[in-house]
């Protein structure tokens, strides 16, 4: 038993609007027991346990380790929270590259959290979203939360800034995702989409704060180009076991495990 860092105040003064959004969205979609997927630093995981309707049955965390290869094994291991509120909680967390290795979970939630960890996957994020329908029952939850990678951007076009993503080793940290590349690669992955769009969590200063203005124009181009973050909840609807096609963001060339054929149609 491991006794982890104190969350960071730094890090919750910043994200606390966007924290307070999540869990306003989870108390919306009826989460109850929770696996969270990127512990580190532990400031969502203790606004979960504060919060007190909601269980955090285990997060999904590698923060222990800063270089590994594709399959670092899956390891098991009970941690102690001190939250802000003092509580002092036991916390079940897996070890594993979450987009490299395929893993069951001794838990079974109700709904998985994402929130801002698939832009930093560097190579295979399908496997993640097929990890996460494997944890969870028919009519399980996902919730996902990422930078919108629309905004800003040329106003003519939709398409990410960054390049697709590549089939063998790992070529860069992170992709900044359209809404409709979110909506597509988690559709994919055996999920109905409940709901997608836009929101704004993040406090604006000096000139910036005209964006959070044009932000919120009842205009669709001003939400796609204003606002900082995308948000889906979708609900499992069917076992996948690999894609069927690759996903918008993938790049065409070599070879792809858990995807049929590994090339785009």
């Amino acid at each position: 038993m491991k006794e982890l860092q104190t969350p960071s105040q730094d890090y919750l003064r910043y994200h606390r609007r966007r924290i307070t959004w999540t869990l306003e969205k989870l108390r919306q979609i009826g989460a109850k027991r929770i696996v969270e997927i990127g512990g580190h630093p532990w400031v969502m995981t203790a606004s979960l346990i504060d919060e007190g309707n909601l269980e955090v049955a285990a997060t999904i965390s590698a923060e222990e380790l800063t270089s590994w290869p594709d399959d670092i094994g899956v390891e098991r291991g009970i941690y102690i929270l001190k939250t802000p509120k003092g509580r002092e909680v036991e916390i079940k967390n897996y070890s594993a590259n979450i987009e490299r290795t395929s893993f069951d979970l001794e838990e079974r939630p109700d709904t998985v959290l994402a929130c801002e960890i698939v832009e930093h996957l560097v190579r295979s994020p399908h496997v993640m979203f097929l990890n996460i329908n494997r944890w969870l029952g028919l009519g399980g939850r996902l919730f996902v939360t990422t930078p919108n990678g629309a905004q800003f951007f040329s106003p003519f076009r939709r398409r990410s800034m960054t390049p697709a993503y590549r089939a063998n080793i790992y070529e860069r940290h992170f992709y900044l995702y359209t809404l409709e590349e979110v909506i597509d690669l988690v559709s994919l992955c055996g999920f109905k989409i409940l709901e997608a769009g836009y929101d704004d969590p993040y406090e604006r200063e000096g000139m910036s704060s005209i964006y959070g203005w044009l932000a919120r124009i009842p205009w669709g181009w001003c939400r796609e180009k204003f606002k900082k973050m995308l948000y889906l909840v979708g609900e499992k609807e069917k076992e996948i076991f690999r894609l069927e096609k690759c996903p918008r963001v993938y790049d065409p060339r070599g070879d792809w495990e858990l995807i049929a054929n590994g090339v785009k149609e």
